[in-house]
């Protein structure tokens, strides 16, 4: 469920990059119908809880780093291009690793210390610049530093959001959870509009016809679904073995982009050679916890 759950986040930068709205409204709109819809299934299902003040307010918080994540993601996708965005989106378990202790208060995994450092040796890489396709640039630097920047802290928040959700789904309902969350994030979001000026206007509300349908799909099948699936996973596995499977989310994505919009998503070898590393530690991760696990079923076996 959780692959595929990722398959899922794999498409997500391309209808982002499909969909003309800014980041900003681009993630209203995501929240705002993928938590109606939600919502809507619980109450057929009747199946609706309320909240604690104080717990609704955590989960609110929670909703509003994930929203803020996706704003930095999308944002990385706007200014440079879907390849950059998940390529550097992939060094959230270098995040985990160092955030999960603290907040569940239990030492340093050395597994999990070797694979942030092969992660950062990764993105260290990435960071050689602006890469070129036959001895043109592709992006140039500026664009391609704001995406890298914008992505590192698309990652550190959603390793924030994963750490903290992870306490949270222990103890309620994870589709409840996803509504609060989304709905939340929605209700912020749209204060924050009403504060601006030209979020007082019709027309900033207006979403072109032609972005309803990537819109559709954005919110029903990559937010409502994936985001309430992938918060049931984690009452099974660690925020940082879901972190790591999240990884493989930018090999489906550069693979579709480079597909779906051809040269524009082309890059150069220094940008493969990181993003190889970084994702390349998802394998090494899983064979390492492989042998660890099949070497303590022996011992129980023995």
């Amino acid at each position: 469920m959780l692959h595929f759950i990722v398959l899922i986040f794999g498409f997500t930068g391309i209808l982002g990059k499909l969909i003309s709205l800014e980041a900003e409204r681009l993630v209203f709109w995501r929240v705002f119908i993928g938590g109606g819809l939600v919502m809507l299934w619980l109450i057929l299902r009747n199946k609706t809880v309320r909240f604690q003040p104080k717990t609704a307010a955590k989960v609110a918080f929670v909703g509003c780093v994930a929203a803020a994540h996706w704003i930095a993601f999308f944002a990385a996708i706007k200014v440079s291009n879907v390849s950059i965005a998940l390529a550097t989106l992939a060094t959230t378990p270098l995040f985990v690793s160092l955030i999960e202790p603290l907040v569940h208060r239990r030492k340093l995994d050395w597994r999990e210390m070797l694979l942030g450092l092969a992660i950062l040796i990764g993105l260290l890489v990435l960071l050689m610049g602006p890469q070129t396709v036959s001895g043109e640039f592709v992006l140039e630097a500026k664009a391609y530093y704001a995406g890298i920047g914008l992505a590192l802290a698309s990652a550190f928040l959603a390793a924030v959001f994963s750490t903290l959700n992870s306490v949270l789904v222990r103890q309620y309902d994870a589709a409840n959870l996803t509504r609060l969350e989304l709905l939340s994030a929605a209700a912020v979001l749209a204060v924050i509009f009403l504060l601006r000026p030209e979020g007082r206007t019709l027309d900033f509300w207006m979403v072109p016809t032609a972005d309803w349908l990537w819109l559709g799909l954005l919110a029903s099948l990559a937010t409502a679904f994936a985001f309430l699936m992938s918060i049931e996973v984690m009452r099974k596995l660690t925020p940082f073995t879901t972190a790591v499977a999240i990884n493989m989310e930018p090999v489906y994505a550069i693979v579709f982009a480079s597909w779906i919009f051809g040269a524009e998503e082309q890059m150069g070898p220094w940008f493969y050679a990181g993003a190889v590393i970084i994702v390349g530690a998802v394998f090494v991760d899983t064979g390492i916890k492989r042998r660890a696990l099949r070497a303590a079923n022996l011992r129980e076996t023995d």
